[in-house]
């Protein structure tokens, strides 16, 4: 019988916990869930299934899965790894352009400004 063994990930963290099952010789099955997207009626967010027999193999990897997924990621600068840095509140034109869709932001130790 299969079991879940993490629900409701982007596709990213599906597949990374599922290298890290096949990793520990645990065999998993990913599959969509939760409120199904426009227009094509899937799921948005995947889940991992396991076999019951595995579970309690898997439960560790799981549990340290979740707890890095929880974790808050410190912004750092990419030229001088500074994490002082604070979302840039003006941007010209050409920056609201090509930057569409991000935030960038400034490092207070380097001045460098940079898109996350």
């Amino acid at each position: 019988m299969l079991v879940p063994a993490a629900q409701y990930l982007t596709y990213a963290e599906a597949v990374q916990l599922y290298n890290e099952l096949l990793e520990a010789e645990i065999s998993a099955l990913v599959k969509t869930c939760g409120p199904p997207s426009f227009p094509f009626g899937d799921g948005i967010w995947y889940q991992l299934l396991i076999e019951e027999t595995d579970a309690a193999a898997a439960r560790e990897l799981v549990a340290r899965f979740e707890a890095q997924r929880a974790a808050v990621a410190v912004l750092r600068c990419p030229r001088c790894g500074s994490t002082d840095t604070q979302p840039l509140e003006q941007r010209s034109f050409w920056q609201r352009l090509y930057y569409a869709g991000t935030t960038l932001y400034r490092c207070a130790g380097c001045n460098r400004n940079f898109a996350a």
